[in-house]
């Protein structure tokens, strides 16, 4: 049988690779499904196949009407990628604006003040004592304390190895210290100015890696370096040298078990007009965007899915950090562009500029899952876009590609970012500790929270399916956790095995 990897949509597929009966996977109830001393499955923890290697890909600032629905022109994401695994039409950030979503995933920490103004100072949260639920106070700051664990310490307790792959990061060492994690330099006392946007020469930026955030991190020498540069980097005095992703990815033994994807400001959809590179070869092209998501995604998933630990058990997961509006009149690449046809809600008092109400934010500003909103904030996403009304990051969509999904597969089941975390954790066999005892960080602990379930892991032979238009199988949310859902069937564009 054949496992076919997706090229660009505008060029026929460049690798067919044969799988062998000798890596035909057996299925086995994941460690999501087991509770810890050989009890019965825990509450609210779906069984899955046994995924061995993780790469999550986070790209920036794009609601799933903007994304998903072919508005724009982005192809490789929206129509290629979906059809070769899951596509998660409710899958929602936590708030406003990108760094209290970054936060959120790792550590299950709920959105603060600072993090919601993306930390224009890099400083230690403060005052950093315990809340409920495993929470964190954090009135301002945005440095986590040493005891604010994240799923790396947890991967760590349990021996599954990881890195943090940030493209670009070390391009300028002035502006990040490649071998601390990639921060912007101390965060103790007042801080210091956090580099929050990008330069022709260096379109890294902190605020979106998650490992800067944690002093668990930060300060174990051991845990920064695996932290790296997508790219590599050349051994200066002290270090040698970091090898790239597409290096590690050569073999089994090389590639992490969990493997965390940061591309830069411009390759994340992040800015409109990039300030360096897109990945297209034309030196005089600088849109961003969605447009040059979908540059790197062409570049880095074929070569991901060409590889032994993909071909073996792998995952595939781009997901985005928060919705923002569908730019129905805003185009492909604008991320946040004012709109003629906006209201004006009055006048900035500290600029003198009319405030202006997004236009048309209605899966921007929205939140799923019995979101909290933490003690650190009145709600999550607190007036993004100038508006108030319902909590929450927004739907944003995720495409899933693995050989335990159904290509061309859907699923309206709502999940978010505390989901994911809570995910990974069951899959890595994570069954201690956390704010339940039983492995969950934050609100990754949640009572009723939903891991993903047989909704997205409906392959359960293991076995290696073509390509299927999106939407040939479409599985209903559910009100019980726990329910095995079953899929609405399009039988003219079942999946057919390929022989």
């Amino acid at each position: 049988m054949n496992l076919v990897v997706p090229s660009s949509p505008h060029r026929r597929p460049r690798f067919r690779i044969a799988l062998g009966a000798a890596v035909a996977l057996l299925l086995c109830l994941a460690t999501a499904g087991a509770a810890s001393g050989g009890q019965t499955a825990r509450a609210g923890v779906a069984s899955g196949p046994k995924i061995g290697h993780v790469w999550t890909i986070i790209l920036e600032n794009k609601s799933y009407e903007s994304t998903f629905t072919g508005l724009n022109a982005n192809d490789y994401l929206w129509k290629t990628l979906p059809s070769y695994g899951a596509l998660l039409r409710q899958y929602y950030g936590t708030g406003h604006y990108s760094l209290d979503n970054y936060i959120s995933l790792v550590s299950g920490q709920s959105p603060a003040p600072d993090l919601q103004a993306d930390c224009g100072t890099y400083k230690n949260v403060a005052p950093g004592l315990p809340a409920p639920d495993g929470q964190t106070f954090a009135s301002s700051g945005c440095v986590y304390p040493k005891q604010t664990h994240t799923l790396f310490d947890q991967l760590d307790s349990v021996g599954a190895s990881w890195k943090v792959y940030a493209q670009d990061m070390g391009n300028d060492p002035t502006r990040e210290q490649v071998y601390q994690c990639g921060r912007p330099g101390d965060p103790s006392g007042a801080g210091v100015p956090d580099p929050g946007s990008a330069t022709p020469t260096d379109q890294y930026v902190p605020k979106h890696n998650p490992a800067p955030w944690f002093h668990s991190l930060t300060d174990s020498a051991k845990d920064c370096a695996n932290v790296v540069p997508l790219d590599g980097y050349p051994a200066t005095p002290g270090h040698k040298a970091i090898p790239s992703m597409a290096t590690d990815l050569q073999s089994i033994a090389t590639t992490p078990a969990f493997s965390w994807i940061s591309p830069n400001n411009c390759s994340d959809a992040h800015d409109a007009t990039c300030k360096g590179d897109n990945l297209s070869g034309d030196p005089n092209n600088h849109q961003g965007g969605l447009y040059a998501a979908d540059l790197f995604l062409q570049k880095w998933v074929p070569q991901i899915m060409a590889s032994p630990a993909f071909q073996k058990d792998g995952e595939i997961q781009v997901i985005f950090d928060e919705a923002f509006p569908p730019y129905k009149m805003y185009g492909n690449s604008v991320a946040d562009a004012a709109y003629a046809g906006d209201a004006a809600l009055g006048t900035d008092s500290a600029t003198g500029n009319p405030v202006q109400a997004e236009a048309n934010t209605a899966q921007s500003v929205v939140a799923c899952c019995n979101e909290l909103p933490g003690p650190n904030t009145t709600q999550p996403g607190f007036q993004a876009f100038n508006q108030d009304t319902t909590p929450g990051g927004g739907i944003t969509g995720a495409v899933f590609i693995s050989r335990f999904i159904t290509p061309g597969s859907i699923s309206d089941q709502p999940y978010n970012h505390y989901s994911w975390l809570r995910s990974m954790e069951d899959t890595f066999g994570i069954t201690s500790g956390g704010a339940d005892g039983m492995g969950h960080l934050g609100y990754a602990a949640m009572d009723g929270l939903r891991p993903f379930g047989k909704d997205i892991y409906n392959n359960r032979t293991g076995r290696a399916l073509q390509p299927s238009a999106s939407g040939s199988s479409v599985y209903p949310a559910t009100s019980l956790v726990g329910d095995d859902p079953q899929p609405r069937i399009a039988r003219a564009a079942v999946p057919v095995v390929s022989r």
